[in-house]
């Protein structure tokens, strides 16, 4: 529902490109080499990527409300944390050479840093990466709740990090039992319960993300 309100044309990776969780930035790089062959005026700007262990509870949010203003133009990725650093599971990078040169960064170190350890794989190469000079100035980590929430049921206290009605997702980022705990947020997405699908202007993010892109400009 969401791609069809925001007239968003899904990229699915449905083939293994390379091996094991590397296919992820495999997948990414290919698709911005595909949209930088284009015009211009045809490509896509940005691309927001989607773990499958998500599930959009308003699809009312438009993508475009977590991109930074126009004037910020040297952010190239929005990216969120959580308590292992950083979680690559939803995040949003813009199709530039820039982002050319990051997922072709992240598919070479296994082998151009064989002795590094990386505990989460592509995910922590990726880290590692935009912690370094060559991208940690395009970079911006935004709250985690935005975009890449984790679940918190009503009867619990909720942490900044979980969903609360009117949020656009959440993601079961290392959840054991997985199709248990999205039969659950299945059933609540299915439903469109309007105290769930909030309208944009009646959710938290417009003035959040305001706020935070204020202050962002603020601290430059």
């Amino acid at each position: 529902m969401h791609n069809r309100i925001h007239g968003i044309t899904p990229l699915v990776l449905r083939q293994q490109l390379v091996e094991g969780l590397w296919n992820k930035p495999a997948f990414i790089l290919s698709v911005i080499l595909d949209e930088l062959r284009k015009p211009k005026d045809e490509r896509l700007q940005w691309l927001l990527w989607v773990d499958r262990d998500t599930i959009v509870l308003n699809p009312c949010v438009p993508v475009e409300a977590f991109l930074p203003p126009a004037e910020e133009e040297d952010v190239h990725m929005v990216v969120t944390k959580d308590w292992n650093g950083l979680n690559n599971g939803v995040f949003l990078v813009r199709v530039n050479e820039w982002a050319v040169e990051l997922f072709s960064d992240i598919l070479g170190f296994p082998y151009h840093r064989p002795d590094v350890e990386l505990r989460f794989t592509e995910q922590s190469a990726m880290e590692k990466l935009l912690d370094e000079d060559k991208f940690r100035d395009n970079t911006v980590y935004v709250p985690q709740r935005w975009f890449n929430a984790y679940q918190g049921r009503d009867d619990e206290k909720l942490e900044p990090f979980q969903t609360r009605r009117g949020d656009f997702l959440v993601h079961f980022a290392g959840v054991g039992d997985r199709s248990k705990e999205m039969e659950y947020w299945l059933n609540i997405a299915e439903k469109h319960a309007p105290d769930w699908m909030l309208d944009f202007y009646r959710t938290a993010y417009p003035a959040e993300t305001e706020e935070f892109w204020r202050n962002y400009a603020d601290q430059e």
